[in-house]
């Protein structure tokens, strides 16, 4: 029963990509580039580096959590089977992270990855349901959803955030600002039924501007309140959070436009591989922005 329900995991994973537009050998060269990668940040960054990669499989390890998908599995296997299943599948999600962390010899940290993924074999939490409150209104739903799948990994940045204050570090504060920010653009992976569109009267120029005011403004009750403290205690370096803060009004629209680039369907390589380019050179979102623009606007003339 075990290994049918892997292989139908694993059937589900490669049908997944393969419908990115990405042949199954490609998408591995993908991960093992994105493993080195991984491991050049980490020695460029070694502090932050890590702390991005636990706190990654700490998100990951949560989504694996939800309610009402271990309520299938307890419901289809013994007890025995459902934990067993629940370790390997914690076991594969952290194993990448912890052989990039071995490498680069980052004990520490890596010996903190089997704890946490066998601690979090025996937690079940309801991710989504009108049982968690959220700081937004009903519309757009993004950030609803996104907060109830991200509450923890945000409550940590802000404990983060707050040791950084106290110890006097601005560079752990502002790492956590940018987390978070991060963190907010993965709310748009989602894309909305189509008759969320036909809804709005407004046309396509109008609605994503109404999109991207929105997404910056929710963005900002995450952030603003670390960076106005962070203006407070290191005014001397105010500089630092200006750029930061000028970053979220320039990413989360290019996201935005992604999402509605590649509507209905979600957002996959292409469009990742885009957003990749943006996050090795910032400034390429001033050039690839009005492309992905026009070609959002002309892709929403058929749902406005």
């Amino acid at each position: 029963m075990i290994n049918s329900y892997l292989k139908l995991q694993y059937t589900l994973l490669t049908r997944h990509i393969k419908a990115t537009g990405l042949p199954i050998p490609v998408a591995v060269l993908v991960f093992i580039g994105l493993c080195f990668l991984t491991c050049y940040a980490l020695v460029q960054y070694p502090v932050f580096g890590s702390y991005a990669l636990l706190l990654g499989n700490f998100q990951l390890l949560f989504l694996l959590t939800e309610k009402n998908r271990n309520d299938f599995l307890k419901n289809t296997f013994n007890k025995k089977d459902f934990y067993t299943i629940r370790l390997v599948e914690n076991s594969l999600v952290i194993l990448p992270s912890f052989i990039i962390l071995l490498v680069q010899r980052q004990w520490m940290q890596a010996m903190a990855l089997p704890p946490l993924s066998l601690v979090f074999v025996f937690i079940t939490l309801r991710t989504f349901g009108r049982s968690i409150p959220t700081p937004f209104t009903r519309k757009p739903f993004e950030f609803i959803l996104g907060f109830r799948r991200s509450y923890p990994i945000l409550l940590v940045l802000y404990l983060l955030a707050a040791i950084g204050f106290y110890v006097a570090n601005p560079n752990l504060v502002l790492f956590c600002v940018a987390c978070m920010t991060l963190t907010s653009v993965f709310y748009y992976q989602l894309p909305e039924p189509e008759f969320y569109l036909w809804n709005h009267r407004n046309r396509p120029a109008a609605f994503l501007f109404r999109k991207f005011r929105r997404g910056v403004g929710q963005c900002l009750v995450y952030t603003l309140p670390l960076l106005v403290i962070y203006s407070v205690i290191f005014p001397e370096i105010l500089f630092h959070a200006i750029l930061l803060l000028t970053g979220i009004f320039f990413l989360v629209p290019f996201v935005i436009t992604l999402k509605y680039v590649a509507y209905p369907r979600e957002i996959n390589f292409p469009e990742g591989f885009a957003l990749a380019l943006c996050f090795s050179f910032y400034p390429l979102i001033l050039a690839l922005f009005p492309f992905y623009y026009s070609k959002a606007l002309k892709n929403l003339k058929s749902y406005l």
